[in-house]
């Protein structure tokens, strides 16, 4: 990618988080994960923000209007184990999982050993999350439908134009700078489809809520305007107006871009930076590309990068589709935002309807303790043998 243009802010810009900054119980599974960026960014100095702008360094990219299911892959290895651990049913405790001087270790012990060193509220924390998916999985079985590829396809190929990632070798990239790859991240964008089909049984929105949804964001549904530009950058200004008058005299635009352009990237292209609209380029080059007709050369342009020539090969009016086009569209956005404001109540009673406690917790714990209850079934729940099945129970 050309250093002047905006990057991706990794895929998940900090403003579409899932409300990154909501506590712990109000988030969806998308923000649970990742709420790294709202932390990191807490002591950002403005003044800091806006020396930042006037350098050389790529800037956030315009914020995406689908929420992105960013699921952190530090949801790490001992969540991996507490899934497998959870999961045990029938006394498979005792399965080995390792051997030390001919002594079997049991994934009952491994569960204890992982209690005694990460504590109790950490392993039931970490316990919660995975069981979360366990229960949109058991509420998504309900809806009777499918999330299939081509679902998944199109969600993301809708982050992708948001992001204004445009090649796959892009996209690649910029998963793998997450420790992802698309086959993970397929994996990982289940979850909101599922709560999408969810949401719909649940809410059941009407022709008349879609239509009403889509007056009040019409904007976000649109095209917004958009040039298609080439251009050559220099280091310096006697080297771009040399370029210049090389092409005022005849010089062919590409061939140029290809032997003069410290900008590698377009170079190979001849200088063409494809389609792009306001916001994506940094604010000087962005401004003197707009202010041209198409096929007009500009004059030197500087920029916090260097000197740019620029020439413009096509531009395309802001588009505002009608409804009926887009339908599908706003479909999915509108019930994105009934599960951005919905989840935490709607998986609160997910959880009420599918039995599932945490014995780990104080709450549950407490409950399921002998003295909680005259009752001896009270006593046997409180086991960790209990715990497990009751914790595997739910994920089934």
């Amino acid at each position: 990618m050309s250093e002047f243009r905006k990057e991706p802010d990794e895929l998940n810009p900090a403003d579409e988080k899932l409300d990154a900054d909501k506590p712990a119980e109000e988030l969806t599974p998308a923000a649970r994960f990742d709420d790294s960026a709202t932390e990191s960014n807490a002591d950002y100095d403005e003044n800091e923000a806006t020396e930042q702008e006037k350098e050389a360094k790529p800037a956030a990219a315009p914020v995406a209007k689908a929420p992105w299911p960013w699921i952190a892959i530090a949801v790490i290895a001992v969540i991996a184990l507490i899934v497998v651990l959870v999961r045990d049913t029938g006394g498979a405790g005792g399965e080995a999982v390792g051997e030390l001087n001919g002594k079997k270790i049991t994934k009952a012990e491994l569960m204890d050993e992982l209690i005694k060193q990460s504590g109790e509220a950490t392993i039931g924390s970490q316990l919660d999350q995975v069981m979360m998916y366990e229960v949109i999985d058991a509420e998504y079985e309900k809806t009777g439908k499918k999330v299939n590829d081509a679902d998944v396809d199109a969600y993301i190929k809708n982050i992708r134009e948001q992001n204004g990632i445009t090649s796959d070798e892009q996209f690649e990239s910029v998963l793998a700078s997450s420790g992802m790859t698309v086959e993970s991240f397929r994996e990982n964008v289940l979850p909101q489809l599922k709560l999408r089909l969810i949401f719909e049984n649940k809410q059941a929105p009407t022709e008349d809520e879609l239509k009403a949804y889509y007056e009040e964001n019409k904007d976000s549904f649109g095209t917004p305007e958009q040039v298609r530009a080439s251009h050559i950058l220099l280091s310096t200004k006697e080297e771009a107006e040399a370029v210049l008058k090389q092409l005022k005299e005849g010089a062919d635009f590409a061939t140029l871009a290809k032997e003069k352009s410290i900008d590698t990237v377009s170079a190979e292209n001849g200088g063409d930076l494809d389609y792009f609209g306001k916001g994506q380029m940094n604010e000087e080059f962005e401004t003197a590309a707009f202010a041209l007709k198409v096929g007009e050369l500009s004059d030197v342009v500087e920029s916090p990068n260097g000197y740019h020539i620029i020439k413009v090969a096509d531009h395309k009016d802001a588009v505002t589709p009608a409804y009926e086009e887009v339908k599908a569209e706003v479909k999915n956005q509108y019930l994105d935002s009934k599960i951005n404001d919905g989840f935490s109540d709607w998986y609160e009673g997910a959880k009420k309807s599918n039995g599932y406690k945490n014995f780990l917790t104080d709450e549950d714990a407490a409950a399921a303790s002998p003295e909680a209850s005259e009752e001896p079934s009270a006593s046997a729940s409180a086991s960790p043998e209990a715990s497990a099945s009751a914790s595997a129970s739910a994920s089934e």
